[in-house]
């Protein structure tokens, strides 16, 4: 199964440099039909369930080191 934490949507959510929304968004849509077919050809469900919590994870991970890098908190 793939890593969709390897997929240019992190890369581009993690790298420092600006990113244009345009690009943003093609690879989020990338992601997301990325996300949509593993989904759909996975039969284990559990592996699917990992694959998607692992994803989240991640992005929480950008979300939060962002945030502690800009100053920003959780108020």
């Amino acid at each position: 199964m793939n890593d969709l934490t390897t997929k240019e949507f992190f890369r581009l959510l993690s790298e420092p440099s600006q990113v244009s929304n345009k690009e943003i968004q093609t690879s989020y849509e990338s992601f997301v039909k990325q996300i949509t077919e593993t989904s759909n050809s996975e039969a284990d469900y559990s592996k699917v369930f990992r694959l998607l919590n692992h994803s989240r994870i991640e992005i929480d991970s950008i979300k939060t080191s962002s945030l502690y890098e800009s100053g920003g908190g959780y108020d």
